[in-house]
């Protein structure tokens, strides 16, 4: 697996005030005059796809002032057609089966043959979903005080790290079309760069329109120091 993030294994909580509120989840995480940097900071778990300000998350070769405010990995509902396919693929051996018995069929291999194809075929189907779920686990994007992070990882053989400094990004925008994607609330979100630098785009991510907002308000923020 590829070093790509650290999580901690002792975490600091934050004492939460008696008069404040639970975070719900289901409402928007910012507000039109909130900074990125101002909301409290939340614990990721294995399958997160969102998080502002992640709690035990660290970035390589992260700097010493860096804050990681925006955790960005494709939908999780993206993950659907593979995991339909794959469940598929593995009950058709026992449907076989069933079916073979059910019109009283013999089979006439051997065993050990039955077996072994039986090893074979399950081991391709769990490889199968092993490279799928590792593709999506990895395939991450932060955003940081300092910088935009974009790391393609497909399969076990290519990996690809793009990073680029906020002070470079021109603008950022994010398509969101079809109903499934609005239903779920998922687009592509774009960041276009300055110059020759390569943009950036984050496929099927979600709160796309949070995403942008959180990256644009970042954006206001560096060219106003300068």
């Amino acid at each position: 697996m590829p070093d790509i993030f650290v999580a901690t294994d002792k975490q600091t909580d934050t004492p939460i005030q008696p008069e404040s509120k639970p975070l719900d989840l289901d409402k928007p995480l910012f507000l039109e005059n909130t900074n990125a940097e101002d909301v409290k900071p939340q614990k990721s778990h294995l399958f997160s796809s969102f998080y502002k300000n992640p709690r035990g998350i660290f970035v390589k070769n992260q700097e010493k002032d860096e804050k990681i405010l925006l955790f960005i990995r494709r939908a999780m509902v993206t993950n659907f057609k593979w995991i339909f396919v794959s469940i598929i693929f593995l009950l058709l051996p026992p449907l076989a089966y069933l079916f073979v018995n059910f019109g009283g069929q013999i089979i006439s291999f051997p065993i050990r043959y039955i077996i072994f194809f039986l090893l074979f075929y399950y081991l391709i189907i769990f490889s199968y979903i092993y490279v799928n779920f590792i593709t999506w686990y990895f395939n991450i994007s932060f955003v940081t005080n300092i910088r935009v992070i974009d790391i393609d990882f497909s399969g076990l053989i290519y990996k690809n790290v793009a990073v680029t400094k906020l002070s470079l990004i021109q603008d950022a925008s994010f398509i969101q079309s079809g109903a499934v994607r609005t239903f779920f609330d998922y687009g592509d979100v774009y960041i276009q760069t300055a110059g020759t630098h390569s943009n950036f785009e984050f496929e099927a991510a979600p709160q796309p329109a949070n995403a942008v907002h959180i990256i644009n308000d970042l954006i206001g923020k560096k060219n106003g120091n300068h």
